[in-house]
Order: C-alpha cells, then sequence, then structure tokens
C-alpha cells in the first residue's frame, strides 16, 4: 500500500472523531441550556407565586373544579345517552333541557311542540343529617299519570327552607298536641288554684291544636280554623302542620294541570312565570299556563321523558 494512502486514511479516522466529539458537545450543549432554561421557569413559578400570594393557589383551586364540572357533565351525557338508547324516534317522546330551561315534543321524528321552562336550581340543603340537592333528575322517567287542577302539599323541607331565609325555627304540630300561638313554644295549662279565682291564669291564651282535619287557634274558648294553603307563623317559629290537614294543602301554586313522573318529580304550571327560563325549582319541570296546558292536551300516560 502507498504510504499517502496510508496517511490519508489516518486523516479520516482523525477528522471522524473530532466530528463525534463536536456532535457530543453540542448534545451537552444542549442539555445544559434546556436545565437551565427549567431552572429559569422555576424561579418564574416562584415569582408569580410570591406577588400573588393566595390569589395563584385560588386560581389553581378555580381550575381544577372547573375540569371537575366539565368531567361531571360529561360523564352525566354519556349516562343519558346509555339510558337512551332504546327509545325509538318514531314514537312521542317528552324531552327536557336542564342547560336550555325548554321542553320539547318529538312525535314521528318531528319537534312538534317546544316552550320555555324552569328546572331545577342544583342548591343544598342539609336536615337532620342529610343533605337535600334541589335538582332535576336526569334521565328517562315516563308519565305515570295526568292531574288537573293539582294541590301541592309541601315537604318538610320547604318549612325548613322559608324558617331559615327569614332566621326563624321550625315546630312541628302533631295531632293530639298544643302549642302557644304567640311564642311557638308547648302551650301550658292554666292554673286551676286559689290564683285562678283572681284572673291570675299563668297558662297559654292563645292555643294552636289540630281538630280533625283542620288547625284551629283556641282564644279563650273560642276556636278560630286558620286559613287553608297558608305559611303558619307561631311567634320566631314557623309550624308544620300534619300532612292531613286543610293548612298542609296549597292551591294554585302548580297551576292547572300536571304531569306527574314518579319519586315527587313532575312537570306543571307555575305562579312565577317571571322565571321561566332559569333554573329555580327545587327539581320539578316549571312550564306557563297556556304551554302546560298544551302539553297536558298532547301528552299520553306512558310517554316517555328524557331529561339531560
Amino acid at each position: 500500500m502507498p504510504r499517502w494512502i496510508g496517511f490519508l486514511g489516518s486523516w479520516a479516522l482523525l477528522v471522524l472523531a473530532l466530528g463525534l466529539a463536536s456532535f457530543a458537545v453540542a448534545g451537552e450543549a444542549i442539555n445544559i441550556r434546556d436545565l437551565r432554561r427549567l431552572d429559569r421557569v422555576g424561579v418564574i413559578d416562584r415569582m408569580i407565586a410570591e406577588r400573588m400570594g393566595d390569589k395563584a393557589g385560588e386560581l389553581r383551586e378555580t381550575a381544577a373544579r372547573k375540569s371537575a364540572q366539565v368531567n361531571a357533565l360529561q360523564a352525566k351525557l354519556q349516562t343519558v345517552a346509555q339510558q337512551t338508547e332504546d327509545v325509538p324516534d318514531t314514537g312521542q317522546t317528552i324531552i327536557v333541557s336542564t342547560a336550555e330551561n325548554k321542553v320539547y315534543v318529538r312525535q314521528g321524528g318531528r319537534t312538534i311542540f317546544e316552550a320555555v321552562a324552569s328546572t331545577g336550581k342544583g342548591t343544598t340543603l342539609a336536615i337532620d343529617g342529610r343533605t337535600l340537592v334541589f335538582d332535576t333528575p336526569i334521565g328517562k322517567l315516563r308519565v305515570v299519570s295526568k292531574e288537573e287542577n293539582p294541590q301541592w302539599v309541601p315537604p318538610d323541607w320547604h318549612y325548613v327552607e322559608q324558617a331559615r331565609k327569614n332566621g326563624m325555627r321550625v315546630v312541628r304540630l302533631n295531632p293530639g298536641q298544643s302549642i302557644d300561638a304567640s311564642t311557638g313554644e308547648p302551650a301550658r295549662k292554666a292554673d286551676t288554684g286559689v290564683w285562678s279565682w283572681f284572673g291570675g291564669s299563668s297558662g297559654s291564651s292563645r292555643v294552636m291544636r289540630v281538630r280533625g282535619d283542620t288547625v284551629v287557634v283556641d282564644e279563650g274558648g273560642v276556636e278560630r280554623e286558620l286559613p287553608p294553603g297558608q305559611l303558619i307563623v307561631a311567634g320566631d317559629a314557623v309550624v308544620i302542620p300534619p300532612v292531613d290537614t286543610k293548612q298542609r294543602h296549597f292551591d294554585k301554586v302548580l297551576g292547572r294541570y300536571r304531569l306527574n313522573l314518579g319519586d315527587g318529580y313532575a312537570i306543571h304550571g307555575t305562579q312565577e312565570t317571571a322565571k321561566l327560563g332559569q333554573s329555580v325549582s327545587h327539581g320539578c319541570v316549571r312550564l306557563g299556563d297556556e304551554d302546560i296546558a298544551r302539553l297536558y292536551e298532547t301528552a299520553h300516560v306512558g310517554d316517555a321523558v328524557i331529561i339531560y
């Protein structure tokens, strides 16, 4: 082999080695730059945290909460989709959109009814160790019955909610019991001793009690029936009357028509027409007078009701 060929081969190997070394140095330089960038990002994060204080944590919590809400909504929609897969589009279906606060009726693939509604407000109320959520149920239900001129029998939570709004307490009036109509405390029996001869009775002068299917106030032996369908107040207390009394039944609150969906939920009319289009109910779906009348005529017992 000529000597010059060997020299060229040695030179080529030297050039190749230098090239590999330069790549290694460049790679190391890139790694060093990346580390320095990460250090600068960390410094910037610490500066932001120091300047914003608790606000940075609040922003992170808000972002996490919004993300959780989005995930919950996606899960809810997925559940509804699974529950409604077997509902044919050829029959009549009542559809409630809680996001839009609207009610639709689909018949034979066409929308034949559309109206603005009010749905559940989503608030909570803690009573006796339980937490009630006032939300419209999501999923597939059915019209189980139709009712004209329905009466509203308020659950206990209605009285608790009203009392808390006004900074009052709640007392329950049961059959066979009496309460002082002026204070809401248990009624005291009048003195029957010698002091009663001089008008010194220390008993309750106005006594509230249940008489048959109604609530009365006894004032010195004269009984007066309280008006039906009105909140009863005794002193600083809201009184919960028995379910089977007239005072526990409210007329016209639910409008002229109601479609019962089961478990206490329904589509019905409302006196609060100014709030239609808002999420303000305790779980039921509210419609205006004309709309609930049209829906009542259109709907049949057994119709599917899809709420999402």
